[in-house]
């Protein structure tokens, strides 16, 4: 193997390597991520319990007219109040709520709205009932915290209320009606606990009820829930849990689809060079206590070889006759063969090689052309640079082909006269090519040498036209004619160009010193 099929043999392992663990690391982060939010996202689909406590509470003092009885203007909570002599009432609303964790976020609202409400004495329906928004809702938030409390006071106007609903009730003769005011703190709280959102059960009302329409009247609250009553909040999932749910799917999604594109880049990538390590670490995993390696080649004179298909056929032979199996590789690790000699001079031999490395590990030179190393008749190596855009395959089936020997050929000599040509009419350099004919006599094609200087004897590839297959292909040709100029008028075609020189003639690629010895 040429130096150039080792370092281009390497590169494509280390490349290929080096993909697979890039893949592979990035399927390991995504399988760590997946796995990691789907364990935190079970943990927190576990239910805790969070007690909590909330209450409520109003304080009010009512604001009297000027009269000829009381001295002062505010009359404090608690007492029974004269309604003609009522102007207003000042009330503060307080509201706290108290938490057994300091792990729930809150998200609440509140406001404070004042409802008329005449209703039937004996029936309790309400036949009026408008309400005035004496607060706008205010919103808030709170995080990290055991709790808030909210303070906040308004001015009751008495006296209009009061008007309000005498004039409703005189207006349409309601002998039978009640009127009360109802003035009320509504506070709506929202946590990301599931259970503590957007529901009535979250929603505490505090309200001040004041009778209307009497001579003298009380004030009293009530709320929706006792204060301080202890109550349990179970929590089962927060949005961060849904998050969380969204990135492990997402994880686990890309993660199956890198596995299966990291499974079809390491199938797709194998060549047979690389299937050929396989196989062989595959046997020696295997079977290693059964073979003996040698460093040397077998010396098969005076054995009769028997191919064997298979190692696990290799391996009944020996169970049979009872012999050892003897591996030997090539220094290039392209071929292995495992012998099982006999006293009878049979020689079983199962082997595993790598072909065709022009077409496995073809090398790019800086032009992008691509360069396959052979050896010629004599054991020279060289070099054949083959034009980027023409198929390996086609060339690897051309060099398949046997030699074309001038000797052999039956062609017409081409009698060009070198052309110096002229300004008008510039010169073309052409060769002449042959190839054996089948259909008539064999003649000498002009190709474009493509800058090479070539001469009678050596071997080109070049293009040229299969009528049977109707396209054109590579094909294995001797020159004929060296390097000549010809009048431009003798070819009025485009002339096609060589694809590669394969070799030189023979006594081109003897050194000066085999001439002298000769």
């Amino acid at each position: 193997m040429s130096e150039a099929e080792i370092r281009k043999r390497q590169n494509y392992k280390e490349n290929r390597k080096k993909w697979i663990l890039i893949q592979a690391i990035a399927l390991a982060v995504l399988c760590v991520i997946a796995l990691g939010t789907f364990y935190f996202y079970d943990k927190m689909s576990e239910t805790y319990f969070i007690e909590y406590t909330e209450g409520g509470s109003v304080d009010y003092k009512v604001q009297y007219k000027e009269n000829g009885f009381f001295e002062e203007e505010w009359i404090d909570a608690g007492q029974s109040y004269v309604s003609s002599l009522v102007n207003g009432i000042d009330t503060t609303f307080n509201y706290k709520i108290n938490m057994g964790s300091d792990n729930v976020a809150f998200d609440y609202s509140y406001d404070v709205i004042a409802q008329l409400i005449i209703s039937d004495k004996s029936t309790g329906d309400h036949i009026f009932d408008p309400m005035d928004e004496l607060l706008a809702e205010k919103t808030n938030s709170v995080s990290g915290s055991r709790g808030f409390s909210i303070n906040e006071s308004v001015n009751v106007n008495f006296a209009k209320y009061n008007s309000l609903a005498y004039n409703f009730i005189a207006a349409y003769g309601l002998g039978n009606a009640t009127a009360m005011l109802v003035v009320s703190l509504n506070v709506d709280v929202i946590s990301k606990c599931d259970s503590f959102s957007n529901n009535n059960e979250n929603t505490y009302t505090i309200s001040m009820n004041v009778p209307l329409l009497e001579d003298n009247f009380s004030i009293y609250s009530t709320a929706s829930a006792p204060s301080d009553t202890v109550k349990v909040l179970a929590c089962n999932g927060t949005a961060s849990q849904n998050a969380l749910l969204i990135i492990a799917i997402v994880a686990a999604s890309l993660a199956v689809i890198l596995m299966g594109v990291l499974i079809a880049f390491v199938f797709l990538t194998r060549n047979e060079d690389i299937n050929y390590d396989i196989k062989i670490k595959k046997i020696l995993n295997s079977y290693r206590s059964f073979i003996q390696e040698i460093d040397g080649e077998f010396d098969t004179n005076g054995y009769q070889i028997v191919p064997i298909k298979t190692f696990v056929e290799m391996l009944g032979i020996r169970d049979t006759i009872q012999s050892p199996v003897l591996m030997w590789q090539n220094k290039d690790e392209t071929m292995t063969q495992f012998f099982i000699p006999t006293q009878t001079k049979l020689l079983y031999v199962f082997e595993i090689k790598v072909d065709n490395y022009d077409l496995i590990y073809g090398i790019d030179d800086a032009s992008g052309n691509t360069i396959l190393e052979i050896e010629d008749s004599l054991g020279v190596e060289e070099a054949v640079i083959v034009e980027k855009d023409v198929n390996i395959e086609e060339v690897a089936a051309a060099l398949a082909t046997p030699d074309v020997k001038l000797e052999d050929v039956d062609y017409v000599p081409d009698n060009d006269v070198d052309y110096e040509g002229t300004e008008e009419k510039p010169a073309i350099e052409v060769v002449g090519v042959v190839w054996p004919e089948r259909a008539h006599k064999n003649k000498v094609y002009r190709y474009d040498p493509n800058g090479e200087n070539l001469n009678e004897g050596d071997m080109v590839l070049v293009p040229t036209r299969d009528a049977a297959k109707d396209r054109e292909v590579i094909r294995k040709a001797a020159i004929a004619h060296a390097n000549h100029k010809i009048d431009p008028e003798l070819h009025p075609h485009a002339i096609k160009k060589i694809v590669g020189v394969i070799k030189r003639h023979a006594e081109a690629a003897l050194t000066p010193k085999d001439q002298n010895n000769n």
